[in-house]
């Protein structure tokens, strides 16, 4: 039996285990906000311990915030290096929980798919990957490489503790990266994602006068609401930001107005202050730089035209206010690696095409790690949203496809490295 075969079979032996880990992991609460992974992270520690899988570092810059790396594999220089990553915090239930046909934090297995709060986004993944490495570890005691299970804090709240703090404090390093996030809209393995698309958030001041409401139409006033209103709706019909054509992203970018919104005191107060906020999902070859540039031309149109306008842009601090567009190039071993596991355990190699949302892949890219931004089970639009699942099957294939990209990158000789 070939160390791949024998793999495959571990991972057949371990389907049940499989399905009963990641039912643990949904059902121990890791939301953001508020945000604290302590539980979560002891379960997984626990778990990699149970299967063989010793070598764990627990990486924290706050105490509340663990980041958990398990190393498998040679740690020789000239040995490659290969991250899985998967974050290890949710969205909270919010405002979805009378929308739940079951308890969230219960998972549940119905017609053939496991539901509960993280299913999909991304517990079943973290599962599959820890499998993948925990078969690989038992079938290739001598492996030819290092392969890194990162699971990452915070992703939800942005990864300031998180994929951010990881490389640029903690000095996290590897040649290549996989970022198991879901990569499909609708069907599962729809795509994988060499492209991720970036988001830029900021917002959109107004100031009026705040007075008492009787008097406004007494007395000089200008109502900050109203404004913004005006400013709102004009956005909608009439700003434009550049982006160059892509061809993963033929749809371009996406401009989300009014995602949040606030104005004013209270009764008998006049409005004299409001904003509302705008998150752009960028591509590559765009700047922050550059979206500044275009909304600030949009305002400046309307304060002409408006003298009593008093608008202001504001971005949020980084790197909520600038995550880059993420991108590998098509043709990167680990891109043809995982085509290549793909193929073997799907029946057919998924295309290409860049994912809507943002993933850490932005940070690990952004210290010269190859970063495959998304490839994983379940379906995105499921994400942060009520009655979440993945399919069990698709658990089981992620752990395969795992493990099999693992070996195929280990195996590309473009990878050995000159001993120092």
């Amino acid at each position: 039996m070939s160390g791949a075969d024998e793999i495959l079979t571990l991972l057949e032996a371990w389907q049940d285990d499989l399905l009963e880990f990641a039912s643990r992991l949904i059902a121990t609460p890791s939301p953001t906000p508020p945000g604290d992974e302590r539980q979560v992270a002891r379960v997984l520690v626990d778990h990699l311990r149970e299967l063989g899988l010793n070598d764990i570092t627990i990486v924290a810059m706050k105490p509340e915030r663990p980041n958990v790396i398990c190393r498998i594999g040679s740690q020789e220089k000239s040995s490659p290096t290969l991250i899985l990553n998967g974050h290890i915090d949710t969205k909270p239930v919010g405002n979805t929980a009378d929308q739940w046909d079951t308890d969230p934090l219960e998972p549940t297995i119905r017609d053939g798919r496991l539901y509960g709060l993280g299913a999909t986004d991304m517990k079943g993944a973290v599962a599959a990957f820890v499998y993948a490495g925990a078969a690989i570890a038992r079938a290739f005691p001598d492996l030819p490489g290092e392969l890194l299970l990162v699971f990452s804090a915070d992703e939800e709240g942005g990864s300031t503790y998180g994929g951010k703090y990881l490389v640029h404090d903690y000095g996290l390093r590897a040649d290549a990266a996989i970022v198991c996030e879901p990569t499909g809209i609708t069907r599962p393995w729809e795509f994988i994602a060499p492209v991720a698309r970036g988001i830029s958030c900021f917002k959109i001041k107004v100031k009026g006068t705040q007075m008492h409401s009787s008097l406004s139409d007494q007395l000089p006033s200008i109502n900050a609401s109203v404004k913004m209103a005006g400013v709102l709706e004009r956005m909608s019909r009439e700003l434009e930001i550049q982006a160059p054509p892509h061809p993963l992203c033929p749809d371009g970018i996406t401009v989300n107005l009014g995602v949040m919104l606030h104005g004013g005191v209270t009764y008998g107060v006049y409005p004299g202050y409001a904003e509302f906020a705008v998150d752009v999902r960028t591509i590559p070859g765009m700047t922050q730089a550059g979206v500044e540039r275009d909304v600030e031309a949009f305002l400046d149109k309307l304060r002409k035209e408006d003298p009593q306008l008093d608008v202001q842009l504001a971005f949020e601090p980084l790197p909520v206010g600038w995550t880059p567009p993420c991108e590998v190039p098509a043709d990167a071993p680990v891109v043809r690696a995982a085509q290549a596991a793909a193929g073997q355990v799907l029946g057919t190699v998924p295309p290409l095409r860049a994912l809507p949302a943002v993933t850490d892949g932005a940070h690990f890219a952004a210290v010269g790690i190859d970063t495959i931004p998304a490839f994983g089970p379940g379906l995105l639009p499921l994400a942060h949203s009520a009655n979440e699942y993945i399919d069990v099957e698709n658990l089981g294939q992620a752990a395969q496809i795992y493990a099999l990209t693992a070996l195929n990158f280990f195996k590309d000789t473009r990878w050995q490295k000159p001993k120092d």
